[in-house]
């Protein structure tokens, strides 16, 4: 399990197996692989304090990854929780519910 924190109280608590999809998805649609270092980053430390990170890139990345979470959901649609592409899904939904800007 990987904890991502965005701020003090937006926290996505989210399976490596889904983060690592979310990932890969996002870098064949065509993310910067200069973004690739944070995969290695999230998973080496068991999640990242984004909120901690004044880089401009973190903004990219963020962005990118709510862009790629977005086009998933639409392609996967309403799936059964209990499968693979259900819980991918539902861990989408969560991260696209902890990063929207109110």
């Amino acid at each position: 399990m990987l904890s991502i924190r965005f701020t003090d109280n937006k926290e996505w608590w989210v399976s490596d197996k889904i983060f690592d999809r979310l990932f890969q998805s996002a870098l064949k649609s065509g993310m910067s692989s200069n973004l690739e270092h944070w995969q290695h980053v999230v998973n080496a430390n068991g999640g990242v304090d984004f909120s901690e990170i004044k880089d401009p890139e973190v903004l990219v990345l963020i962005s990118t990854l709510r862009s790629t979470a977005e086009h998933d959901v639409t392609t996967i649609g309403n799936v059964n929780s209990a499968t693979e592409d259900g819980s991918y899904r539902d861990g989408l939904l969560r991260f696209l519910d902890i990063t929207k800007i109110n």
